[in-house]
């Protein structure tokens, strides 16, 4: 019985690698960097996209503005960081900047509103808040002025103002979000598929009488 046993004993401590090696896992990196990376590509282009076709204003200012009939258009409110003084929440902002669109030559009011949500971001040293929103009844050049009641100096401001530009946020950031979750997802999926294969490659070494190293 005794002679027996040794080639089974000499047999477990046999050894066999694991199949396939864990560095097999470090496929999913290139999928998620990439994710990462179209997400960031994206929402860049899309805010410099938007950015260059806005017109901007100091605050307190007024511009003339070309404006046309059946657009929706958005007042954003920015601050600058880096300056003299810290820059505060942008959010809180939004009630100490007073803003009125007249048309011309005559001067009408133009009604601007809330908008129903508010789009934020940051880019580089700017960060932003949509703050109205509002339509004018026809084409030509209308007259903004926007005044700063924070009562105190402050980081600088300015208005930014553009048709469908939060719109255009919301989608550059949804289109981020897909990018990122989908390389994310591909490299979940392949890290995954290498640990089950290993899984299975243990069971069958383990079958064998040897070792899974």
């Amino acid at each position: 019985m005794l002679g027996h046993a040794e080639p089974e004993v000499r047999a477990m401590t046999e050894t066999q690698a694991i199949r396939p090696s864990l560095w097999w896992a470090a496929l999913s990196i290139p999928f998620l960097l990439a994710g990462v990376g179209l997400a960031v590509f994206f929402l860049v282009m899309q805010i410099q996209r938007v950015g260059a076709s806005m017109a901007y204003m100091n605050v307190p200012g007024e511009m003339d503005v070309g404006l046309k009939k059946n657009l929706s258009y958005t007042v954003f409110l920015e601050q600058t960081s880096g300056g003299g003084s810290d820059p505060g929440p942008i959010v809180a902002l939004k009630s100490k900047v007073r803003c009125e669109l007249h048309a011309l030559p005559y001067g009408n009011t133009i009604p601007m509103s809330a908008p129903s949500g508010s789009a934020t971001y940051n880019y580089g040293t700017r960060s932003g808040i949509s703050v109205l929103d509002f339509t004018v009844p026809r084409d030509g050049t209308y007259v903004l002025g926007c005044q700063d009641y924070r009562g105190k100096a402050g980081p600088p401001l300015r208005i930014a103002v553009g048709a469908g530009a939060a719109e255009a946020i919301t989608a550059a950031v949804e289109e981020a979000l897909v990018s990122f979750f989908a390389g994310g997802l591909v490299a979940l999926l392949i890290f995954v598929r290498v640990l089950m294969l290993r899984d299975q490659s243990k069971r069958a070494i383990r079958s064998q009488g040897l070792k899974p190293v």
